[in-house]
């Protein structure tokens, strides 16, 4: 590997420093290397040697890939540079903080529904780009879907190898080298047979992903790369639906059609797909930070609130019928927990308010939270090795708490009985903390499961979400409708966030037109400066 790097390194010459290999696969090696003119991390992806040596592979790497360059789109791995020499071809492109979509489902497994539709989403505007400029992907696999970790965008990259659908250069050479590229597992059947393709073969591909993805395995599979193809061609898509009954059925139906054997039968571009997304309402709003932030600091101070209440009637209790005030005074401190934890909390409801969301929004997007781990509650049930799992340890845990429970009292003889009882030893004395231990932990087992809402949520859920939790938000203050800060990003990178305000006074229809006039000079003045320097 070492010497590998320093061949690679020498040939490149000293533009790059070559830090860490990130992959490799059948189109090449890509490694971590900082650009030294810029000083920046760049994915520098070395194709091999065959590239190289054949003349006719190489020119039209270098025709389509200089293509692919110029393409500038938030969801397209941006290609900075080609490196072109004699034992190397390689090009530079931009760096994902991330994983691939296919490193992604196998940590995770499958997608809920708002990954899934952002995937969809994301995947569907950066075709709908390359296909807007003639450009053919030809290779949408999980591995060429990467996911950005800080956001969750999803970028393609390796428009390197697809072809333009109107050849720039049609040379003979050009036009039979490599007529069937791709990955069999995620290639439209025309591609399959060498036919000409367009747009709706990458949209096919794309439903072979997202089938992938919301399952966490390939629809298509062979032993051989003969009969991979033989299926695409011959053998229709298992319905999403009967893989994944919790996803809607207007998701299921988008990535069905996707994946229609006859070109004609699917989307006809990929602005469709986006458009029956968006028509299906299945997209959901980003949720702003402060938002998951101040989710959970409701939920516990529901919850401290609900125990120091408890306390606080037992203490009351505990001290009228034989003077003991401890737990009175623990359910003081906890009561003053929860106060201050409210506090904070109608004081952030106060921020936002001022920064113009309204009671309406911010239950909402409270909301938004809790049906995120619905969702994934719901998927985790669709696990069956996670079932088997939690059904496990529940019988455990169960033992465990008959069996403890009994050492209690056998340890402790007539602790049921009376407040106070003595430990025969200090091995006793042992054995009885570790038997509550064990206790408690059973309990807390039993009473938590990741496929239904915890105590906390459900309190979060009846007192927030509520007309109480309305009520406390309306006190806090800070804002009013009329200011708000009305409707919400969706899950598309493309969509704006909005407000609404106040429309200004109309202005008379002479001063309109005169004002857009000039405004389209000067957009015009500004097209033809950018045209200049890019030329």
């Amino acid at each position: 590997m070492t010497d590998d790097l320093t061949a690679l390194s020498r040939a490149l010459g000293d533009r790059y420093l070559i830090e860490r290999e990130l992959g490799r696969g059948g189109m090449g090696t890509v490694y971590l290397a900082r650009d030294r003119r810029l000083d920046r991390p760049v994915a520098l992806k070395v194709l091999p040697g065959e590239f190289a040596a054949e003349p006719d592979l190489r020119e039209r790497f270098l025709r389509e890939t200089r293509l692919a360059a110029g393409f500038s789109h938030p969801n397209i791995v941006p290609v900075f540079a080609i490196e072109d020499g004699d034992d190397v071809l390689a090009f530079a492109m931009g760096y994902v903080e991330g994983e691939s979509l296919g490193a992604r489902v196998e940590r995770d497994g499958p997608l809920n529904r708002r990954d899934a539709v952002r995937l969809l989403q994301d995947v569907s505007y950066a075709l709908a780009y390359a296909h807007g400029r003639g450009v053919v992907h030809r290779d949408i696999k999980p591995d060429n879907i990467m996911i950005e970790r800080a956001t969750g965008r999803a970028l393609v990259m390796d428009f390197g190898i697809a072809r333009a659908i109107t050849p720039v250069n049609s040379r003979p050479g050009l036009t039979r080298v490599g007529e069937v590229v791709g990955t069999p597992e995620y290639m439209s059947p025309e591609q399959a047979s060498g036919d000409a393709v367009d747009g709706r073969s990458d949209l096919y591909s794309l439903g072979l992903v997202a089938w992938f993805a919301m399952t966490g395995r390939a629809a298509i599979t062979g032993e051989s790369t003969q009969r991979v193809l033989v299926k695409q061609l011959t053998e229709a898509i298992p319905p999403l639906a009967s893989e994944r009954s919790d996803l809607p059925a207007a998701l299921c139906d988008v990535v069905d059609r996707c994946c229609a054997k006859e070109a004609d039968d699917r989307f006809v571009n990929a602005e469709a797909v986006v458009e029956a997304l968006e028509a299906t309402q299945l997209a959901t709003p980003e949720i702003p930070v402060s938002m998951r932030l101040l989710a959970p600091e409701l939920s516990s101070v529901a919850t401290r609130t609900l125990v120091a209440t408890l306390l606080l009637i037992l203490g009351t209790a505990t001290i009228s019928k034989n003077g003991d005030g401890n737990v009175f005074v623990i359910a003081i401190v906890l009561a003053a927990a929860a106060w201050v934890g409210l506090l904070n909390s109608l004081r952030e409801v106060r921020r936002l308010r001022v920064s113009g969301y309204t009671v309406d929004e911010l239950q909402r997007l409270l909301t938004l939270t809790l049906t995120e781990r619905d969702e994934e509650r719901a998927r985790r049930a669709t696990d069956l090795t996670l079932v088997k799992r939690r059904r496990t340890r529940v019988r455990l845990a169960t033992v465990l708490l008959l069996s403890q429970g009994a050492m209690l009292f056998r340890i402790v003889p007539g602790a049921g009985l009376t407040a106070h009882a003595s430990f025969k030893g200090k091995a006793a004395l042992v054995t009885f903390f570790a038997s509550l231990v064990a206790t408690a932990l059973s309990i807390a087992i039993l009473s938590s499961s990741p496929f239904r809402r915890t105590i906390g949520e459900r309190l979060f859920s009846a007192v927030w979400l509520g007309g109480f939790g309305r009520w406390l938000f309306r006190l806090a203050g800070g804002g009013s409708p009329q200011t708000g800060a009305a409707s919400l990003r969706t899950t598309s990178p493309l969509a704006t966030t909005q407000r609404t305000t106040t429309p200004p006074p109309a202005a008379p229809a002479a001063a309109s037109l005169t004002t857009l006039a000039a405004d389209v000079r000067q957009l015009r003045t500004r097209i033809e400066a950018l045209e200049s320097q890019r030329r």
